[in-house]
């Protein structure tokens, strides 16, 4: 029997397309006012509900780790697929024992892992001082991104949103250095509180947007910009809302950005202020260079990122593990 445990209950509608098609059934955590808290009882209901050598594919990576954890502590035996790592490197105490507990699990021949781009792969190996191979899983490119409703583009905007992974620090600075040019933040309400009253006149700053409001603010502004401060995969969900709409994209030249926007899909450069404005006067008003990328990128995810090469790439997983 497959088992599919969601983190998060909102999520179940969107993913019903995986379980109908890898025949699993849902298991999802319950909501709590601590994350770690959902997580727990999330991994304990499946444990339960499931039996020995029954496959668990995991939807957040670090509830793999968890559920691993669980198994062991209560002499169980269950095959996992962890979806994606998102690893980060941080040197930490606490990052030290996450990358500890993702090491003893990656050991295990009952755990199966992808990732979202080749190269990151690599590094979590590497860092981790494993021999496995990951499978490559690159993240589904959902219809849903597109904007329906036909939105006014205004001249010389950048837009920058999201949650994970954003250095807003730095694209305040770079924002600072073009006071001619205007910029559309949309930031997690922790980010707006911590930089709300210092953002210059030319920043508009916004948190808390819904899904359609965040992408029609950014479809009103001429160039998307994703700052980074992580090698791990982060921003991806925006930029693919951005090639949905066929939206110019710079962004922090990483390990998982530059297996979507090498060749020419867009713009992969380092976390540099001076680079950064450059490069954003050299694009706003390139209407025509600028399309030719985006129209790039939206090829590469629909061919790529599609549903069903997703469903392809986790019966594969789940075939190599269940064999």
């Amino acid at each position: 029997m497959v088992y599919l445990l969601l983190d998060n209950p909102s999520d179940s509608e969107r993913l019903s397309f995986l379980s109908r098609h890898i025949h699993a059934k849902e298991v999802y955590s319950p909501k709590s006012k601590k994350l770690m808290v959902a997580w727990l009882k999330g991994a304990y209901r499946c444990l339960c509900l499931s039996e020995p050598d029954d496959c668990i594919v995991c939807w957040y990576d670090f509830q793999a780790v968890l559920f691993y954890f669980l198994e062991k502590a209560l002499f169980q035996k269950r095959k996992i697929v962890c979806l994606n790592i998102l690893l980060k490197d941080k040197d930490t105490w606490k990052n030290k024992v996450v990358s500890w507990m993702y090491k003893v699990m990656l050991n295990d021949m009952n755990v199966m892992a992808s990732v979202t781009s080749k190269e990151y792969g690599v590094h979590v190996r590497e860092r981790l001082g494993i021999k496995r191979n990951f499978f490559l899983l690159h993240d589904v490119f959902w219809d849903s991104y597109t904007v329906k409703s036909a939105v006014r583009v205004n001249p010389n905007t950048v837009f920058c949103g999201g949650v994970n992974g954003r250095d807003w620090n730095f694209i305040i600075k770079v924002a600072k250095a073009m006071p001619d040019v205007t910029f559309h933040l949309v930031m997690p309400q922790s980010a707006f509180l911590k930089y709300s009253s210092r953002l210059p006149g030319n920043v508009n700053g916004k948190s808390n947007l819904g899904v359609d409001d965040f992408m029609r603010e950014m479809c009103s502004c001429e160039i998307v910009a994703l700052p980074l401060d992580t090698e791990a995969p982060a921003g991806l969900i925006v930029l693919f809302q951005a090639a949905a709409n066929k939206k110019y994209v710079i962004t922090t030249d990483t390990m998982t950005t530059r297996e979507y926007l090498s060749e020419g899909r867009g713009c992969l450069i380092p976390n540099d202020v001076r680079t950064w404005t450059k490069v954003i006067r050299d694009k706003l008003g390139r209407v025509d260079t600028n399309m030719e990328a985006s129209e790039k990128l939206l090829k590469f995810l629909n061919k790529e990122c599609s549903v069903n090469k997703y469903i392809e790439s986790v019966n594969k997983i789940l075939g190599r593990l269940q064999s």
